[in-house]
């Protein structure tokens, strides 16, 4: 039967299109994305982290700083009252002495806090930069790979519309009801739903066909679409 021919031109170029289709969905590039996109996010999250430590310690930092910067300045106001003639106590300069040697051991206490609030700060500055460069590097790569993706899939365009329309000329023959049929069984059968008879053996489920169903084939007139018994899809003779 011709037209059963003609379904295997069909046939072929159907599976063609679904391998298209296939490699639209699953273009590599496609997997990259999700991988580098998680990787990005934990890289956002661990960026957020480390700004969120640093921010903490340079506002010890300057915490540190601004109480030392407010002890100088109550030391530097004794240490002109000491020093100005105002005061002739000796009982009250004492005092003022002390005060101000106070004053400057707690400016000093604070200035070494700062310092040490300072050199923590040095090595998570580093870290945030690094998570910077990580995070900038997958975006570029990710951009990259969705430029490929992008190339890939008109590329891709292209074949199918060319099978498609391919299709569409082969299938301009046939008739509607076999064409029915044929979409029926493709959808039942993976894609396949014409094969060839090979002797006794269908092509598609590759069993033998018992001898008395395949005498009631081949006597079967030449335009009757005849189905392996085995697995029902069209035979062609």
């Amino acid at each position: 039967m011709e037209s059963l021919e003609d379904l295997l031109g069909v046939q072929m170029l159907d599976t063609r299109i679904d391998q298209i289709r296939h490699q639209k969905k699953t273009l590599p590039q496609r997997q990259e994305v999700i991988d580098q996109t998680a990787a990005l996010g934990k890289a956002t999250a661990a960026t957020e982290e480390c700004a969120a430590r640093l921010k903490a310690l340079r506002r010890s930092q300057k915490e540190a700083e601004d109480h030392a910067s407010i002890l100088e300045d109550k030391a530097t106001e004794v240490n002109g009252v000491l020093y100005d003639g105002s005061v002739s106590s000796h009982k009250e300069l004492e005092s003022l002495q002390q005060e101000h040697q106070q004053l400057k051991q707690h400016q000093g206490q604070y200035e070494d806090q700062a310092l040490e609030f300072m050199e923590l700060a040095e090595p998570v500055e580093a870290e945030l930069e690094l998570l910077h460069v990580a995070a900038q590097a997958l975006n570029e790569s990710i951009a990259d790979l969705e430029a490929q993706i992008t190339v890939a899939l008109a590329e891709l365009d292209v074949q199918l519309d060319e099978q498609v329309r391919e299709r569409e000329a082969a299938q301009s023959g046939i008739p509607a009801d076999l064409l029915s049929l044929y979409e029926g069984l493709r959808a039942q059968q993976g894609g396949i739903a014409v094969a060839r008879l090979a002797g006794a053996r269908c092509e598609g489920c590759h069993l033998e066909i018992p001898s008395g169903e395949l005498d009631a084939i081949r006597k079967a007139p030449a335009d009757q679409p005849v189905t392996c018994p085995e697995c029902t899809r069209l035979l062609v003779r």
